[in-house]
């Protein structure tokens, strides 16, 4: 099997749940990421569009359905001034493949049988893998948990595509 280390990019589908205080959430969104960008397009449970976010080297977008850009410097930024609080996104794209991001230490991890991350701990966030999947050459995450004190994640990937 490949090292997901070596991926680049990958586009997915999938479910986001929320739980934070004062707002929970869950949504359906679909998300491209490269070395260089990210193009996330999140949909009401209904499959109404309700927000599209394009991050650059140099900034990030939220657009919502109305139409209003809000822009930002960085995910951490944008998300807490649009939601209230902070999602990891910029560690997310490492943390949805099933492995720790390159900048930051990594508190602990735990490993399952086959050699793959159950649990991750890095940037104030504890991550779970509930389960992989194959695709293509690779054991990419099925289910991602992630926690801190605020707020909890939970990813569920529907179709991985792209992967290079």
């Amino acid at each position: 099997m490949e090292q997901i280390a070596n991926i680049q990019q990958f586009s997915l589908r999938g479910r986001l749940g929320v739980i934070a205080k004062p707002k929970n959430f869950s949504a359906r969104l679909t998300w491209q990421h490269t070395q260089e960008t990210d193009s996330i397009d999140v949909y009401s449970p209904l499959g109404g569009k309700v927000a599209h976010i394009a991050k650059t080297p140099d900034s990030i977008t939220l657009t919502d359905n109305n139409k209003k850009n809000t822009v930002a410097r960085d995910a951490e930024t944008l998300t807490e001034k649009t939601l209230g609080f902070k999602l990891p996104l910029s560690g997310l794209s490492h943390w949805a493949l099933g492995r720790p991001v390159d900048k930051g230490l990594v508190n602990a991890v735990t490993w399952d049988e086959n050699g793959r991350i159950s649990t991750l701990q890095q940037n104030g966030w504890l991550i779970q893998y509930k389960n992989y999947v194959a695709k293509d050459a690779y054991f990419l995450p099925k289910k991602v948990i992630l926690k801190n004190d605020r707020i909890t994640l939970k990813l569920l990937i529907e179709k991985w595509a792209d992967i290079k």
